[in-house]
């Protein structure tokens, strides 16, 4: 499966640092895992998805990174991962509609997983001219109550539909 303008881009907006703790939530077949795995020459990228068939389906894409141990793959929703606390300088999602979904519990474990000074990536496809702002609103509310702050809007030309990525940052209860 070759890679889609999306997740390059998604990727390149994502940009992890090469030492960099990455989790993506829900990886689907591995692609942007395979994207960020090779961004990553210290770094671990840690991946989780819902479906078992998925996550074979990833293992197998990115199969030298696995045995190498830079990446690592759960089947398992993120409210339901056994993830350590603090472990993870990027978080990133692509059309994981539970970030902008109430109720979205799954904003409390990424504020518990979340290292600091590290950063959120919501990613999704603009399926149609009012996805942008609805998502952006829910998004800044959602993670907002949970101690989040928007601090990035991006819009990107990823054919044949237009992405969206929002990054978010902790807020430190000091200011």
């Amino acid at each position: 499966m070759a890679a889609s303008s999306r997740l390059v881009w998604t990727a390149e907006v994502a940009d992890p640092a090469p030492t960099a703790r990455v989790l993506e939530v829900g990886c689907g077949h591995g692609v942007l895992v395979s994207l960020l795995a090779e961004r990553l020459t210290a770094g671990t990228l840690t991946a989780v998805d819902r479906s078992a068939t998925m996550v074979a389906a990833a293992t197998r894409r990115n199969r030298a990174a696995v045995d190498a141990g830079r990446v690592r793959l759960f089947a398992s929703g993120l409210v339901d991962a056994d993830l350590p606390d603090g472990a993870f300088d990027l978080v990133c999602s692509v059309n994981v509609r539970a970030f902008w979904t109430p109720p979205a519990p799954e904003w409390d474990v990424v504020r518990r997983v979340l290292a600091p000074g590290g950063r959120v990536l919501v990613a999704c496809s603009l399926m149609s001219q009012d996805t942008e702002g609805a998502v952006t609103d829910a998004v800044r509310r959602l993670a907002g109550d949970r101690g989040f702050a928007l601090t990035a809007v991006r819009s990107g030309r990823t054919p044949p539909i237009d992405s969206l990525a929002l990054e978010l940052r902790a807020v430190h209860p000091d200011g």
